[in-house]
């Protein structure tokens, strides 16, 4: 399934929730969650190429 999302919508989502996860890190706040839901971000790079997407 193809994902993914335009290239500026996804650079301005993913580095508002980089702060988000710095600040949550840094607080000690649910880490396991924020780590959890870091990894289907980077599924929905743009930037990957089409056959990587699964």
């Amino acid at each position: 399934m193809d994902n993914r999302i335009p290239a500026l919508q996804y650079v301005l989502f993913a580095e508002a929730f980089q702060k988000f996860a710095a600040l949550a890190r840094q607080y000690h706040f649910y880490e396991e969650e924020v780590a959890r839901m870091e990894a289907p971000i980077y599924k929905m790079s743009p930037y990957q190429r089409k056959d990587d997407v699964k």
